[in-house]
This record gives structure tokens, C-alpha cells and sequence, in this order.
């Protein structure tokens, strides 16, 4: 309480520049806390009671945990989640590094940007727009991937239609959209790696996998870590690409919790049900984000 109150009525410099200090980031911090923070907290308050499309509230206590966390739908969509998460958080993570390391190797710096940002651009699409041009790939009649597989001999498959293949499908949308942006990560931390461990791993007679295992991998840990926790945040909380492309179908086989939470809230207007799972998804999140940053993070020094 001190603290704030020498940040309020500074008395020399140093409490002069906290005071600036804190003022730089109230702006954000504000934003942060009417964005994410308020809605957090209406969402567990909701979670307790049953609101009419109207607005009037009934405390039901934990009646609404009960209904949602018993509700097979709700279990169906939460597999239907984890099973995209399967399909492309290691699939963009393995990719996003091996593109990162040749772009690595590339000696000219014009040339490596001009990579870069070709892998970058998905990234910078709208996930409505790039969903949509993906729809357009995948169109069983008319579809381009569809037509570069005829050369091949392979028939025409309906990739969002099928009840087997609209997950793979939508996975490789997200695998597409995020890879450059994770490049970039890996790409800016192979750059920081200094040069004279390599060097000293040459003098020792060691190959380029050994380089990879022993200096390259360890070190990239920091990255790693976080660039698994951005593409499982990103990948459990999918909607755009689900709903412009298949709105959940075929049969609920692509309907993932965020969809649900949206049918829920804003389709059969039940906020309170709505509330738990965003609830749900909140401290889901968390939990396993912390325990990959308690379990995974390895310091490595040289």
C-alpha cells in the first residue's frame, strides 16, 4: 500500500519514474483488464445462475456444472477438440522448426527474408478467408486437391463431408495458418544461438545430428515450450475455421467446445450452460499450461 501511494505522490526521481512507469502501461493493462479479465469474472458469476433469454437470473448454485460436466454432447465435443489438437499441434511444431532451421542455412539474408515471408503470410490471413480458400481446395467436384490427386489415380474424396476425414482436414487448415507464425520464433532463436558452440562441436569431431540433439534442440527448449503452449491455446480454442467450413457437421464429427459454447450461448440463448464451459476451457488451459511449464522447461547453459 506504501508502494502505490509513493507511485501517487512521488517524493524524489526514482519514485518520479515508477510513476511514469506505471502510467505507460496502465493503458494496457486497462485494455487487458476490460478484455479478458471482466469477462472471465461475469463468465464464473453466470456459471451460477439460470439467465432467461430476457435477462432475468435464477441462482441454481452448482446445478449447471452438474448439467454440462454429465452432458455427453459436451464430452463428444471436448474429443472432438482433443483429437484436432493431436492432428496439429505437433505437426506444426515438427514443421514449423524444420522450416526454420533451413531457413537458417540460407546464407543470404534477402533470400531468407523473402522465404520467411512467404511462410509468414497465412498468418497475417483472416481465418475466415484462408478457412474459405481452404473449402474451395477441398471441394469434392471442383476442388484443386482433389484434382491434383486424380493425376495420382486416387478418386475424388469428400474431405469435409466425410465422417473420417473432416478432422485431419480442418487440422491442416490450422497446421497451415500458424506454422510461419512459429517459424519466426524458432527462426529468431536459432539466430541467437552463438556461432562459436558450433564451431567448438566441429573441433570435437561432432555431425549434424549431434549438433541438432546436443546444442541445437537444448537450447531452443525456452521456445519450444511456448510455442506448445500458443498452438495448444490457439488449437482448443478453434472456431473460425469449424464454423466457415463446416459449422460442426457432418453429424457433430468437427464440433469443438468453442462451437458448442457459441450454439449454447448464442443459438439456444442458455448463458449459464454457456458460462460453465467457458469456465472449463478457462481452467483447463491453465492447469495444463502450467504443468508444461513446470515439467517440460529444461535451462540449458554452455
Amino acid at each position: 500500500m506504501r508502494r502505490w501511494f509513493r507511485i501517487a505522490f512521488p517524493r524524489n526521481y526514482l519514485d518520479r519514474r515508477s510513476r511514469a512507469g506505471f502510467l505507460f502501461v496502465l493503458p494496457a493493462l486497462l485494455f487487458f483488464g476490460s478484455v479478458f479479465i471482466l469477462p472471465l469474472a461475469q463468465s464464473v458469476l453466470y456459471s451460477f445462475y439460470k439467465i432467461a433469454p430476457g435477462g432475468a437470473r435464477e441462482f441454481v448454485g452448482l446445478r449447471l456444472y452438474e448439467k454440462v460436466l454429465t452432458d455427453s454432447s459436451f464430452w463428444t465435443a471436448v474429443g472432438n477438440t482433443l483429437q484436432l489438437l493431436l492432428f496439429s499441434v505437433p505437426t506444426t511444431v515438427i514443421l514449423a522448426l524444420a522450416v526454420a532451421l533451413g531457413l537458417n542455412r540460407i546464407s543470404s539474408l534477402t533470400w531468407r527474408n523473402v522465404w520467411a515471408s512467404m511462410y509468414f503470410l497465412p498468418f497475417a490471413t483472416s481465418l475466415v478467408a484462408a478457412a474459405l480458400i481452404w473449402q474451395w481446395i477441398y471441394e469434392p467436384v471442383y476442388g484443386f486437391l482433389n484434382y491434383a490427386l486424380s493425376f495420382l489415380g486416387i478418386p475424388p474424396q469428400k474431405w469435409l463431408q466425410s465422417l473420417f476425414q473432416v478432422r485431419p482436414a480442418i487440422a491442416a487448415v490450422s497446421v497451415w495458418v500458424r506454422i510461419g507464425f512459429d517459424t519466426m520464433i524458432f527462426l529468431a532463436a536459432l539466430q541467437s544461438i552463438p556461432e562459436e558452440y558450433y564451431e567448438a562441436a566441429n573441433i570435437d569431431g561432432a555431425n549434424a545430428v549431434q549438433r541438432l540433439r546436443y546444442i541445437t534442440l537444448p537450447l531452443l527448449n525456452p521456445q519450444i515450450i511456448m510455442v506448445c503452449i500458443l498452438e495448444l491455446i490457439f488449437n482448443f480454442k478453434i472456431f473460425d475455421q469449424v464454423y466457415a467450413t463446416t459449422q460442426g457437421g457432418p453429424a457433430g464429427e468437427s464440433q469443438t467446445i468453442i462451437m458448442l459454447l457459441y450454439d449454447t450461448a448464442f443459438k439456444y440463448f442458455r448463458f449459464g450452460d454457456a458460462s460453465v464451459m467457458a469456465v472449463f476451457v478457462f481452467v483447463t488451459l491453465m492447469v495444463v499450461t502450467l504443468l508444461q511449464w513446470r515439467f517440460f522447461r529444461k535451462p540449458v547453459e554452455y
